[in-house]
């Protein structure tokens, strides 16, 4: 099944290939037929002046001022002559190109024989001087006639939406029943002319609709690039017709200037619908379209300033010769042409970059947002949504990193291809990421764009950490409530379940040994005997709720000593502890700070008794810091995997009482064997 689809393919772009090169042989043959009937009227004074802007010639007066400048009509007919052979050799050799792309053989022959029958442009009277022809001059000329359906179909050969089909078709039945069938219901000839006007205004205004529908709901990245290809040759088209109908007449110089320029812009449609269907050697448009508005307007405000001043100074400098205010205003021109263009230059980077040259009103924006935030949530999405609509981008993401876990925590635009992801950082640690899209897929970020990004980068870096301590905050409180509540949980189930019961049983029991103590005195004793046992089981559990909340050990020996004793508990265990103190003895510290420092030493010295296989262990507590304390326990055992460091509850504990105060818990193996604790508790 697959050889015969092949097969088929291969037929098929065979035989596109033949017709085109049937028709194309007849166009060139066509061209050099028509050439001499082109040259002897490009060389001739036009006599009907209504016609002479469709027949390319020049009138008398066009004609008189071209012999004032020393050049004759045949030099304006070489002109001619060439900017048509530039214009046949451009549209034919696009032409040939598609023929040689495999996908859509049929769509490529459509949009090749129209490049065909458009490049050679023949003349209006050809049909008349070779009337043989006929059935291949329509073939050709046909094609030509059906440009505008081309632009429904590109530029992927489908028509969007679908029902534009229909007003295709319609629009060709027109012109082949106003062609062939004239005085017919469909000929547009036989038309009111307002019924004319509005089905010519409706079918461009529906083509202008259907690319924009194409452009904002059925395209991708690399369609919407290769409209904007055509749409712009169809722009540079348009101005360059309207100044050779407007703006050539006015003198033979601009008009042979307009000329130029109009067969420039002609050219330029078949390359941009090339570059558009050959999707994967696109250039890049955007820069084009941006240097063309710039230097349009400049040129644009330059003629304009220069015509208006020479005319007004010229009539009240001097009457005849215009020398001086040419020379007057040649000056201001050049005075200004580089202010102008400097604001010309900000104003299209605006329109097309958005605020990228103008750094300070981003950040003033940032801070805005972070002055007039109702909340902490707010922030990062209005991060967000400030630097895609400020810099133009249209998919900005802000990634955190919390206990090495990502998320996205804020973002703006529809999520698509990431083309630059910029690392966030505070003080050295790595917060999360600053993903972007770039503008276009195929138009990545500048150096430019990319040195003002890395500076914003770090301006929401410190915002994200803020947010991140607000967060911890918040966590931090949270845990605290539930810690709390856990705690009176805990006692009043330990008072209730264990404490109540037992005073109850012992009032009881002093109540059986009153009634006992006249007549039963040996029953009294035992009883007596039973209530105080219970009252020593009573005072040992509360003693552990005591000690649950804070060691008694601390109160009585301090930090040093109560860690000193712990140690002695494990003195069969053939480990050598030191404990040392900077200084000696250690200031007065906060109750939180010394539980805290009690209990990360407890969990390592566990760990080191049960685990490490060590024979020495070295607890070393540092208070000359006057803000922090550091603790710092090592033992010469075998260390500890690193996967347990995530895994084990002691580590988990550690770290926890640490934060809990706002301090920092480092655990890791040394180099020489053994471990590593390392903790920073704030004691102010």
């Amino acid at each position: 099944m697959n050889t015969i689809a092949f097969i088929k393919k291969t037929k098929t772009r065979w035989l596109t290939r033949v017709l085109w090169l049937v028709t194309a042989c007849f166009a060139i043959y066509f061209f050099i037929l028509d050439f001499p009937f082109r040259l002897e009227m490009y060389s001739s004074v036009c006599g009907d002046e209504t016609i002479c802007l469709e027949t390319g010639q020049l009138n008398r007066d066009e004609a008189r001022q071209l012999s004032q400048m020393g050049l004759s009509l045949d030099a304006f007919a070489g002109f001619k002559i060439f900017l048509e052979i530039v214009k046949v050799f451009v549209y034919f050799s696009v032409s040939s190109l598609l023929l040689f792309r495999k996908e859509q053989p049929w769509f490529n022959l459509y949009v090749s024989l129209v490049f065909l029958s458009l490049g050679i442009g023949l003349s209006y009277n050809f049909l008349a001087d070779h009337p043989t022809h006929f059935i291949m001059y329509h073939f050709i000329s046909n094609f030509g006639a059906t440009y505008l359906v081309l632009f429904y179909l590109l530029p992927d050969g489908k028509f969007v939406p679908k029902w534009t089909f229909a007003i295709a078709v319609f629009w060709i039945m027109v012109g082949v029943f106003s062609v062939y069938f004239k005085g017919s219901v469909m000929d547009v000839e036989n038309w009111p002319i307002w019924l004319g006007a509005v089905f010519w205004i409706s079918f461009h205004v529906i083509l202008i609709f259907s690319q924009i529908y194409r452009y904002r709901k059925r395209s991708d990245a690399i369609i919407r690039h290769q409209m904007k290809w055509y749409v712009y040759s169809i722009i540079m088209y348009v101005i360059a017709l309207l100044l050779l109908n407007f703006v050539g007449p006015l003198s033979i110089s601009l008009k042979m200037a307009t000329e130029f320029v109009y067969a420039l812009s002609s050219i330029l449609i078949p390359l941009s619908i090339g570059f558009a269907i050959f999707k994967y050697r696109l250039w890049d448009i955007n820069i084009i379209i941006h240097r063309t508005v710039l230097y349009g307007i400049l040129s644009i405000l330059v003629v304009l300033f220069y015509s208006v001043s020479v005319s007004v100074l010229s009539r009240y400098i001097v009457e005849k010769d215009k020398m001086i205010s040419s020379l007057i205003t040649a000056g201001i021109l050049a005075f200004c042409f580089q202010p102008v263009k400097v604001k010309l230059q900000s104003f299209v980077n605006r329109l097309v970059y958005g605020d990228r040259d103008n750094p300070l009103f981003i950040l003033t924006q940032l801070n805005s947002i972070l002055t007039a935030a109702s909340s902490m949530e707010k922030v990062l999405p209005l991060v967000a949504t400030t630097l895609a609509k400020t810099l133009k981008i249209p998919y900005v993401a802000i990634r955190l990193i919390e206990q090495e876990n990502s998320y996205i925590a804020a973002s703006y635009g529809k999520p698509s291809e990431v083309d630059r992801e910029i690392p966030l950082f505070y003080q050295g640690n790595r917060l999360g990421s600053l993903l972007l899209s770039s503008r276009d897929s195929l138009e990545p970020f500048r150096p430019s764009d990319m040195k003002l990004l890395d500076g914003l980068a770090q301006q929401v870096g410190i915002v994200a950490q803020s947010i991140m301590l607000h967060k911890d905050l918040q966590r931090s409180r949270s845990q605290l409530v539930l810690a709390r509540e856990e705690e009176r949980r805990r006692l009043r189930r330990d008072l209730h379940d264990g404490l109540g019961p037992s005073l109850a049983s012992i009032k009881m029991k002093l109540d059986v040994a009153e009634s006992f103590i006249e007549g039963k005195p040996e029953s009294t004793a035992k009883i007596i005997h039973e209530t105080g046992n219970q009252l020593k089981k009573m005072i040992e559990e509360i003693r552990t709720l005591v000690y649950s909340l804070r060691p008694p050990v601390l109160d009585e020996l301090g930090l040093v000593a109560a860690i000193r004793e712990m140690c002695n508990h494990y003195s069969q265990s053939e480990i050598n502890f030191s404990v040392v103190s900077i200084p000696e003895p250690l200031p007065a510290l906060p109750a939180a700070a010394e539980i805290a420092v009690y209990r990360i030493a407890q969990e390592a010295i566990t760990n080191v008794v049960r685990h490490s296989s060590a024979n020495e262990c070295s607890i070393t507590i540092d208070a000359e810091n006057e803000n922090l304390l550091h603790v710092k326990i090592m033992d010469n055992g075998i260390g500890i995997p690193v996967e347990t460091f995530k895994k084990g509850i002691g580590f988990h504990s550690m770290k926890e009482r640490a934060d809990e105060l706002g301090g920092t818990t480092i655990i890791e193996n040394l180099p020489d064997g053994g471990l590593k604790v390392f903790a920073k508790i704030p004691i102010k």
